[in-house]
């Protein structure tokens, strides 16, 4: 079958995930992960596109970029091909490194671009990899910190300036709860749906002033309507919101 085209952003800007084969731990080492950075500062130069935010987890990476789409394809590819070349080298392997060809989705909006960088820096706290945001060594948020770019580029760090007035402002930011969801692997994304799903759930009893949240699981007009927003929302199927349903329900009960 051939390959669907790639959707163009009307803003120039892109959240790009790609994934180790297999699940493999592609960038476990840190020396791996410092050499994935190497790369995209090296070619992000090269090939003129402008990064506003990065994450090297062990088995994926996430970056938000500005390019033209083509220009982003070609980036991708020389990046995630030289480093297929050190990763196969330092194995003593051959083979495929990442699974199939990265995936994009368009950032059209300030709210959005804003709301993908914090779930960016966010991933290695909701991998448990680290306690707070800053101690990653492997994400943009260091530079953030420092203001000494490297892989971002200089207007990322002017609109972070614009935005925020001061570092731990900047911070506090990252703890706010979303209830948008980003590409990403397969496990994470469920995880991403099961918070979201909560935070609705909080927000739907605040909205009625109900307090005890039961009262939405045993009205049958309140938890179909629970059901119905989680679905318009998170723009998912019927079936995923009443499994959502189902385990906002089993925690409720439980407690």
């Amino acid at each position: 079958m051939p390959r669907t085209g790639r959707r163009i952003s009307s803003t120039g800007y892109y959240h790009v995930m790609a994934r180790g084969i297999n699940h493999e731990q592609t960038f476990r080492q840190a020396r791996e992960k410092n050499n994935f950075k190497r790369l995209l500062e090296k070619f992000s130069k090269k090939y003129e596109v402008e990064i506003y935010a990065y994450c090297i987890m062990p088995t994926h990476i996430h970056l938000l970029i500005k390019s033209e789409i083509q220009v982003l394809s070609a980036f991708m590819a020389i990046v995630l091909s030289e480093y297929a070349e050190y990763y196969n080298y330092k194995k003593e392997r051959n083979g495929h490194v990442f699974q199939n060809r990265f995936k994009s989705e368009c950032i059209e909006d300030e709210r959005y671009f804003w709301n993908c960088i914090q779930y960016i820096h966010m991933n290695p706290v909701k991998a448990n990899l680290v306690k707070n945001v800053s101690a990653y060594k492997y994400s943009s948020i260091q530079e953030y910190r420092t203001e000494q770019i490297k892989i971002l580029h200089e207007r990322a760090i002017g609109l972070y300036k614009k935005q925020f007035d001061q570092y731990e402002n900047y911070l506090k930011f990252h703890d706010n709860v979303q209830n948008q969801l980003f590409i990403d692997v397969k496990e994470e994304l469920w995880q991403q749906k099961q918070a979201a799903a909560f935070s609705i759930f909080s927000q739907m009893a605040y909205s009625k002033s109900i307090e005890n949240p039961k009262e939405i699981i045993e009205n049958k007009m309140l938890r179909e309507e629970f059901k119905e927003s989680l679905k318009e929302i998170l723009k998912i199927t019927k079936k995923e919101a009443n499994d959502l349903y189902l385990i906002v329900k089993s925690s409720i009960i439980c407690n």
